[in-house]
Order: C-alpha cells, then sequence, then structure tokens
C-alpha cells in the first residue's frame, strides 16, 4: 500500500500486546510461586501482600491498551481520509509501529509496578522498638443471646455496635495494652493483655453469641475473673463492661470487692433500650425468637438502674446508647486524662514491607521511558 508507512500496523500491536502480557504474567506468577504466595504451608519466610485489595488498579492496563489502539486507529484513519503519497510525505514524517509498542512497554510496566508497590508486598521480618503508655484496658463483654436484640437505631444486634465501639477506643484510646474477656453464663479470658492491637481487633471483630455455650448474664464472675485478668504491675488499670444489664445471678459484693482492691477504673456500656426488644435465637436478620416456658417471645431490656447501682459502688461512670455508631466523646476524654506515669518500652516482630523493589522497577521504567523519548525527539522519529 502506498501509504503504509504513514499507518501504524494495528493488529501487529495488538500482537506484541497480548504476547507480552502472557509473557509477563508468566513470570509474575513463578516469581510469586517461588516465594510461596500459593502455598499456606510454606515453612519459612514466604511473600505476602499487606493491601492485596489495591490489585483492583489493574484494571488500568486493559484500559491503557483501548487508549493506545484507539489513538493508532485515530491515526490510521486521519492518513487513510488525507491526499496524495507526495503530499503526506511534505507534511509528515514516517510512523514506527516498534518505536509505539516500546513506548506502550514503559508505560505499562511502569504502572504495574507501580501497583505491585501500593499493594505493598511484605517478606519476613523485622523488629520495631517504640514506647506505649502504661495503662491497661480490659475489654469484659456480654455475649449472651440478649446481645443478639436488635433494638438500636438501624437494626442493628447489641453485639455489632458493641464491637465498634471497642474498636473505636483501642483506635482512639491511650492504652499501651488491651485484652478481652466474654462472659454469658460464665466468664471467660478471650485474649490476654497485649500490645498487639492489630490482634485484638481482630479477636473483636470474631465474636459472636454462640462461643459461650452456658447462657445466661454472671457479671459477678466477669467482675472476678477481670480483676484476675489484669497484670500485678503497679500501672493504671481500665475495665470496660459491655452488656446490656440483665444480670441473672446476683451475688456481687465480692465481685466489687476484687474490682476495687486493685484500684481498677470502671466505665460501664450499656447497649441498647429501656423499652427491650425481642431476643432472636441467633445473630442472623431473620432469626425467630426465643421462648419462655409458656411459649411467649423473650423480650430484653437495658437494666440501666442496674447498672448505675454498680457504678456507684465501683465509682465508675456509666454510659448508655442505642444508637448504630455510639458517641464516645465523653469516655475518650475520660480515658485520655488518665495517662500512665511511665511509658513502656516495647519490642515487636512485624511484617518487613518491600515496597521500594517493585517501586524502583517502577522509576527505572519511567527514566528508560524519558530517555528513549528525548533521543526520538532528537531523531525525529514518531
Amino acid at each position: 500500500m502506498p501509504k503504509r508507512e504513514f499507518k501504524y500496523r494495528l493488529l501487529f500491536f495488538l500482537g506484541a500486546v497480548i504476547a507480552l502480557e502472557f509473557v509477563f504474567w508468566l513470570l509474575t506468577w513463578q516469581v510469586l510461586n517461588i516465594f510461596g504466595i500459593f502455598d499456606t504451608n510454606l515453612a519459612g519466610e514466604q511473600l505476602n501482600f499487606l493491601n492485596p485489595h489495591q490489585a483492583w488498579w489493574f484494571v488500568c492496563i486493559p484500559l491503557l491498551i483501548v487508549v493506545f489502539s484507539y489513538q493508532i486507529y485515530q491515526r490510521n484513519q486521519l492518513i487513510e481520509n488525507l491526499g496524495s503519497v507526495k503530499t503526506l510525505r511534505t507534511y509528515i514524517r514516517p510512523v514506527s509501529t516498534r518505536n509505539v509498542f516500546i513506548r506502550y512497554f514503559f508505560i505499562r510496566n511502569a504502572l504495574a509496578f507501580l501497583i505491585f508497590a501500593l499493594m505493598q508486598p511484605a517478606l519476613g521480618t523485622k523488629t520495631v522498638k517504640g514506647s506505649s503508655s502504661d495503662i491497661e484496658l480490659i475489654f469484659t463483654v456480654d455475649v449472651s443471646n440478649s446481645m443478639n436484640t436488635r433494638d438500636i437505631e438501624g437494626g442493628e444486634t447489641r453485639l455489632t455496635v458493641a464491637k465498634r465501639v471497642m474498636n473505636q477506643l483501642i483506635n482512639e484510646s491511650s492504652a499501651g495494652r488491651v485484652g478481652l474477656l466474654v462472659f454469658a453464663g460464665n466468664a471467660y479470658p478471650q485474649l490476654p493483655l497485649t500490645a498487639d492491637k492489630a490482634a485484638a481487633k481482630m479477636y473483636i471483630d470474631e465474636l459472636n453469641t454462640s462461643i459461650i455455650s452456658d447462657q445466661g448474664t454472671h457479671i459477678s464472675a466477669a467482675l472476678q475473673e477481670t480483676s484476675r485478668f489484669f497484670s500485678k504491675e503497679k500501672n493504671k488499670k481500665i475495665m470496660v463492661l459491655i452488656t446490656d444489664g440483665e444480670d441473672h445471678e446476683g451475688q456481687m459484693k465480692d465481685a466489687y470487692k476484687a474490682i476495687k482492691d486493685k484500684n481498677i477504673e470502671v466505665f460501664l456500656m450499656g447497649i441498647g433500650t429501656e423499652t427491650g426488644g425481642i431476643v432472636p435465637q441467633s445473630e442472623m436478620p431473620n432469626a425467630r425468637s426465643l421462648k419462655d416456658n409458656n411459649g411467649r417471645s423473650v423480650v430484653s431490656k437495658v437494666n440501666l438502674k442496674m447498672l448505675e447501682e454498680m457504678a456507684a459502688a465501683l465509682n465508675g461512670k456509666v454510659f448508655l446508647s442505642n444508637e448504630s455508631f455510639p458517641n464516645l466523646s465523653k469516655i475518650l476524654t475520660e480515658f485520655n486524662s488518665n495517662t500512665g506515669d511511665k511509658p513502656i518500652n516495647l519490642s515487636f516482630e512485624v511484617e518487613h514491607n518491600r515496597f521500594q523493589w517493585p517501586l524502583i522497577l517502577s522509576i527505572l521504567f519511567l527514566l528508560m521511558l524519558l530517555g528513549r523519548e528525548i533521543t526520538l525527539k532528537k531523531e525525529n522519529i514518531s
């Protein structure tokens, strides 16, 4: 064709792009496989991504292919509609499909490795040192069936709101170490005091009302177990008791003494309403209601009077909420005004983020693109 030297070979470009994608992802799979990302049973160091959700940015690569292909098509259509070859040679330079593919190659790889950097590949561990407050915070959480009651604004369960409260307090409080204890008909430690707040939030997110088969609301047992759960160190100790306040056991005198003997500061968080709601058999949205011995649906109400009596006995503070996102500003103010006297020196083993590796490759491809574009401009070749 007489105009061939002025037109790009679109099919050649697309074929080269498909071949590039096949080779790139084949090599990527091999590298990831070598580092054990697909083998959950691999012993030793294993590659993983700290932010794998960033992988959705890879949709930009097909979009990049579309942009390049469309520009090539538009250029070819323009040349086809212009005049004679003599006219074209006067005003337009010949083009090189190979140069366009190389330009795409550099841009595409710079983008791909930048996305891998955003995904934050981690390999191995490193030791991180720091300091934290000496405040110990233990959440004592009611996981009885009544915490499945949906008398919260928006129709969420009381336990769902309780989880949200705990996560926010972990994120925004000055506590240095966090622990978790659950109770229903009895009380059980769930997570010992730890400075690893990410682990604490993971345990919180997994809470449900089926983890204790012995149902009921044994608050006195929860208080006594919590008092034993704190360390023996002389530092600030804070307990946040989250419940609907329906105690079925009594026997509070000894529990109060155990809390006072360790100078534990107490915050009582009541979740739900005083008018109450029907208790479902599970946390499922359409679960049937629990029935009493007379066949009537069981109704759970927040016992605010009892919470206030506990607060008076323990010199604590009561907070009540039936909102999906409770306002915790007052609690946080109390927490963060109780800063410890001495910081704790901590040493963590954390995953070693290797985002620099793909980021360096991305920058190298951009620099190679820039160098080639400067060279082509000097040579006046498209």
